[in-house]
């Protein structure tokens, strides 16, 4: 009869994690390696092989590293997953650096790693299944764009100067003069699109540091759910995606990158969505008029969901990460992974509640090993 396999690991908190490493190396390669966090087999020449693993007293905890004449810092394993584990559950900074026992840079380090693990994630679809196209047919999708740019600077009286998304005025109004003022902010950012384009002897020094200018912007997408849906565990999903302007091109590009032919996609008027029922993809499109009704009293249309979303994702970057720059499409992918961890809270009156997932951490774990396979 053949002896039962054992159960793998799992490390629910910070507790899990000193015992893993007090148990000594072998026991933390055969974590890191049953995970796809390291490989099973060390062929290089340079690589530390497998049956000469350090002793325990040997692990250095921290130690100081130069590189171009700086000092650094260069983290261990266990202080690494130690900062993992406190991003997944949204550990402040300075709370995370007392636990790993490192500085606070070290630990804003490993926090914008992790942000980037999510970012690669959401677009590779053959490892990370969750960034799949949402919707299909017979399924809701609401749509929206917002600023979340910050206060720029604080002025003596504490309130500081607004940044240009903070002086964006909304787009209300009547029908006409709504498509009116989209449409000729469309054309303007159109233009100047389409004459750098054209210039073809911009410096690539110059392009380079247009990449890496800070967005401000945000289009967000949410796969509404049912009540019934909701009942069963199964909750509105949300994505956000740092944007430099808002015209048909860059919104309907993501539109079709990731909501699926078929569902029907519920927005306001602005201009770019107009030809959303005309591409390829063969969307139902439907508007509601915020200038006259946050519901279509008629057809019961509206942006009740994502209006919700843009509540948290405000108090997340803009509140508490102070806009967060040229980061924010890193932001915004944790924002979307995490929303995938979280899971229904049993019990009378419990409705629409939900928590973080107790497997969090080990959930990221497996993302990284299907993200970055060895």
């Amino acid at each position: 009869m053949a002896a039962p396999e054992a159960e793998a690991r799992v490390l629910r908190s910070q507790s899990d994690i000193v015992r893993l490493f007090e148990e000594g190396p072998r026991a933390v390669f055969e974590f890191l390696s049953e995970n796809g966090l390291v490989a099973s087999e060390m062929l290089c020449d340079k690589c530390m092989p497998i049956d000469a693993l350090p002793e325990e007293g040997e692990i250095q905890e921290m130690r100081t590293i130069v590189r171009n004449g700086e000092v650094g810092w260069q983290l261990s394993i266990k202080q690494l997953l130690i900062l993992t584990w406190c991003w997944c559950y949204d550990l402040s900074l300075e709370a995370a650096a007392v636990s790993a026992n490192c500085s606070v840079p070290a630990a804003t380090t490993q926090y914008s790693q992790c942000r980037r693990v999510c970012f690669a994630a959401l677009d590779d679809r053959e490892a990370c299944p969750e960034a799949g196209l949402m919707g299909g047919e017979g399924h809701l999708i609401q749509i929206d764009e917002c600023s979340v740019k910050a206060r720029r600077k604080i002025a003596a009286n504490g309130r500081g100067r607004l940044g240009p998304g903070d002086r964006q005025e909304p787009h209300r109004g009547n029908a006409d003069e709504q498509a009116e003022v989209a449409d000729n902010a469309a054309m303007a950012q159109e233009d100047v699109a389409h004459e750098n384009v054209e210039d073809t002897a911009i410096d690539e020094a110059e392009n380079a540091e247009d990449n890496n200018r800070a967005e401000g912007w945000v289009f967000g997408i949410c796969w509404w759910r049912s009540q019934e849906e909701k009942l069963r565990g199964i909750s509105n999903k949300t994505r956000f995606f740092a944007v430099r302007d808002r015209t048909a091109a860059t919104l309907l590009n993501l539109i079709q990158n990731h909501v699926a032919p078929g569902s029907q996609i519920w927005s306001d008027c602005w201009r770019s969505y107009s030809r959303i029922a005309q591409l390829p993809e063969q969307y139902i499109h439907h508007t509601v008029n915020h200038s006259e009704h946050f519901t279509n009293p008629v057809s019961g249309v509206n942006t009740n969901a994502i209006e919700a979303a843009w509540s948290r994702l405000r108090h997340k970057i803009v509140r508490t990460k102070r806009g967060v720059g040229k980061e924010l499409r890193f932001h915004l992918a944790e924002l979307w992974w995490k929303s995938l961890q979280r899971v229904p809270v049993a019990g009378r009156n419990q409705r629409n509640k939900t928590k973080t997932h107790p497997h969090i951490f080990m959930n990221f774990l497996n993302l990284i090993s299907r993200t970055y396979p060895l």
